[in-house]
């Protein structure tokens, strides 16, 4: 456990850290986008935050540096450069300054967007509401990591085994094998450097647990950012709540390490970016010859540049198509299924850049998108001769990739069963159900209507390329690899990874709002500068908000019995929101600071009782059967492990592999090692052989071995035996401990004898390969 002091130490040291990084982005982005306020600028800064921590861990961790000390003072480094170099205040000669500057030297106020307070009572209410729902259904799923520790199969198989490897080795360099089925090891791990991150400074993985709560309010911001320009804000965000609060995302995002959001997160984000920086291109590089973009009335003739509210010089503009690349960037270093979006958004800022400067642009955008996710490619592109080893081939090219001698399961696509009804009606229109409910096809539908819609009907070009990255990404997902995952006839995977389709859902519904017709005329402000809410606007809202109820199965937060958790949870969350939109409203810079202090202090007392409750019943063996893996057998070693520390584990047999998290120990200080052989190009494969087997235990210097079967991805109640185990038989070096099932907990009291090995232990004719065949 943690005591106290341990926890407050951690706490301050984790808010040293975001704060100097606050800071950071904050003076950054007032010294390279000075007139952006507001969401917006918020957004940016976020981006910027989130990259500047990517980058302190990559570059520490390339030397061997990633330790908590190095991380507080690279931080703190930074923040005193800022402090320093960049000042408060418009700088940047030849780009206009803030409009308070503007108004003192012209006396000219520039015009502004309509105050936030806009917007009906009601609909604030609806909004808000909104958003605090989708965080308590998130929270409900974080009640249940909490009481029993994180389940989520790809968590406890790549992305917390690779987080808590970079804290242990202190590096980011090496590549960690988790198994010998799949290549994981070459997958981009900026979302797993964020986890190590907060591991690194707190010396447990409690944050881990609400870290994706972040992205969930990022993608929030983001919905805000698109639907503000247009007056339609609140539509957009409840909008996007549909998909945000969708099974899909509900049972594996929250309390967890799952990054599917993080990707689609920041993909928006650099939508929204775009959409409030791009038409600022059109005005300040095309000498304000723009379209019309805003909510306002139009005007007979274009405002000049600095007059118009989202107009800015050329050197600001550039940075802004910086920070949405960098956000491009940032998501496909966190998955590869990104760097589809990411081509069209591309695609977007060069056609949309003016002509003559489209190179230019191209090299605003790209740099940044490079420095935000190229990291983890290079990496590949070293140790294996190709940046994405998972690509064996481009046509009849083939290109370096390692060779595997074990497949999990065939990676057909959707479009492999675009004219199956069979599987439509077995597979495909069931989990389109449990992904999206009743009402699935009108989600679909409304989707690709969102991307038609701001395609043909939006009011300016960057609305229109937006609904095409929409448009092209769900284009994409038909043709993602393993988006039908499963044998042949069966695509037992389609449900689970209809998350691949998550990013361009999420933009396209995102969208649809803005392409609506314009309201007809503007109710007067009430004392309170309320409008009142009726009409076109009104029912829209309303036909969201039951979508929303009728599609997610959100009512579910009102009677779980860990609702008073939830509820808790979504309350923490919307006070931040609440206290910003006071500042925009007036209200005193020490109040609201006051406010969020008060609010941290909260946080903290209430997390050190929280993170107790967790560790002590973290991978207990008392959860009930149906909530266990099936197959898996691992509940007693998970039980075993919690008590271990300091040891080195060696784990045989895929199931194991797949879900190791749980060996790592309470405090994460188990090294756990998956044997195999390593191969040309990275690659990593089971071995074959009994004496093979015995040096690699040898040559691991382990205390304790986990022999399991293979695990059958096509049925996971049927594993496959796997060797390991009948190959240790007759040695006097080793002993079983805990026994569960096939799974088998080794302790390693000397060397073994590999030349022992008898004719009991036959070689691996046949490596397991489950789409196949189950024998050896």
């Amino acid at each position: 456990m943690v005591s106290a002091g341990t926890y407050v130490l951690g706490a301050l040291t984790l808010a040293v850290v975001g704060l100097s990084i606050g800071f950071t982005a904050y003076r950054l982005r007032q010294k390279l986008l000075p007139a952006w306020d507001g969401a917006p600028a918020r957004l940016v800064e976020s981006v910027v935050a989130i990259a500047l921590l990517i980058w302190l861990g990559e570059l520490l961790g390339t030397f061997g540096l990633f330790y908590a000390w190095a991380l507080v003072g690279s931080s703190l480094l930074l923040a005193g450069l800022a402090w320093r170099l960049w000042p408060a205040g418009p700088v940047a000669a030849g780009d206009p300054p803030p409009p308070a500057v503007a108004k003192a030297s012209s006396g000219v106020v520039p015009p502004t967007a309509p105050p936030a307070g806009g917007a009906s009572l009601l609909t604030w209410v609806v909004t808000v509401g909104v958003i605090a729902l989708v965080f308590a259904h998130w929270g409900l799923t974080t009640k249940d990591a909490l009481d029993r520790g994180i389940f989520n199969f790809d968590s406890l198989w790549y992305h917390m085994p690779f987080a808590a490897d970079m804290v242990q080795s202190h590096s980011v360099t090496g590549l960690h094998y988790t198994e010998t089925v799949f290549t994981n090891w070459f997958y981009p791990q900026n979302s797993e450097l964020l986890h190590a991150t907060g591991i690194l400074l707190t010396h447990r993985d409690t944050l881990s647990l609400f870290l994706n709560f972040g992205f969930l309010a990022l993608s929030f911001l983001a919905a805000w950012c698109i639907g503000q320009p247009y007056d339609r804000e609140h539509l957009t965000v409840v909008s996007a709540a549909i998909v945000l609060e969708c099974h899909t995302l509900v049972v594996r995002e929250p309390g967890a390490a799952k990054n599917d959001l993080v990707a689609a997160a920041l993909l928006l984000t650099a939508a929204a970016i775009l959409v409030n920086a791009l038409p600022r291109i059109s005005r300040g590089w095309r000498g304000g010859r723009g379209v019309e973009d805003g909510p306002w009335p139009a005007r007979s003739a274009p405002l000049p540049p600095r007059q118009d509210p989202r107009a800015s010089g050329p050197q600001e503009m550039k940075w802004a198509i910086a920070a949405a690349g960098l956000a491009t960037g940032l998501a496909v270093g966190t998955k590869s299924t990104a760097v589809a979006m990411a081509a069209a958004l591309t695609l977007a800022v060069i056609a949309l850049a003016p002509a003559g400067r489209r190179w230019a642009t191209f090299g605003w955008w790209f740099v940044p998108a490079l420095l935000g996710g190229g990291y983890w490619y290079l990496r590949n592109l070293i140790v294996a001769g190709n940046p994405l080893p998972q690509a064996t081939s481009i046509g009849p090219i083939s290109l370096p990739h390692p060779e595997r001698l074990q497949e999990g399961r065939p990676n057909f696509n959707i479009v492999h069963y675009l004219t199956d009804t069979g599987v439509w009606r077995e597979y495909f229109v069931p989990g389109l159900h449990q992904a999206f409910g009743a009402l699935w096809p009108l989600v679909l539908v409304a989707a690709v209507a969102g991307g038609l819609l701001a395609l043909f009907r939006a009011r300016d070009d960057v609305l229109r390329w937006m609904g095409a990255v929409a448009l092209f990404g769900l284009l994409a997902y038909l043709f993602t690899p393993l988006s039908a995952a499963g044998a042949e006839g069966a695509p037992v995977g389609f449900g689970i990874n209809i998350r691949y389709a998550i990013p361009p859902l999420l933009l396209a519904l995102t969208l649809l709002p803005t392409a609506l017709p314009p309201p007809t005329g503007r109710n007067p402000r009430d004392s309170r500068g309320f409008r009142p809410v009726g009409g076109w606007f009104g029912g829209v809202l309303a036909g969201l908000v039951v979508v929303l109820v009728l599609t997610d199965g959100s009512l579910a937060v009102v009677r779980d019995p860990a609702r008073l958790f939830a509820w808790g949870l979504a309350f923490l969350v919307v006070v931040p929101a609440g206290l910003l939109l006071a500042r925009a409203r007036g209200a005193a810079r020490g109040a609201v600071v006051g406010g969020f202090a008060a609010l941290a202090l909260l946080v903290v007392a209430i997390g050190y009782p929280l993170q107790r409750h967790y560790l002590e019943h973290r991978f207990l063996n008392d959860v009930p059967a149906e909530e266990r893996i099936p197959g898996a057998n691992l509940d007693s070693a998970y039980t075993w492990a919690r008590d271990v520390g300091d040891a080195r584990i060696g784990l045989a047999g895929t199931t194991a592999g797949f879900l190791q998290y749980g060996f790592y120990g309470t405090d994460l200080s188990n090294r756990v090692i998956y044997l195999g052989e390593k191969g040309p190009h990275g690659a990593y494969n089971a071995i074959p052989t009994c004496s093979k087997f015995r040096a690699a235990v040898n040559a691991a210097d382990l205390d304790y071995l986990v022999t399991s079967p293979f695990l059958n991805f096509i049925d996971p109640n049927a594993p496959i035996p796997s060797p390991e185990a009948k190959w240790l038989h007759g040695d006097t070096a080793i002993k079983p401990i805990n026994r569960s099932g096939p799974v088998t907990v080794w302790k390693l009291e000397g060397k073994l004898n590999p030349a022992a090995c008898g004719p009991a232990n036959a070689p691996l004719h046949q490596i397991p390969n489950t789409p196949k065949s189950g024998s050896q």
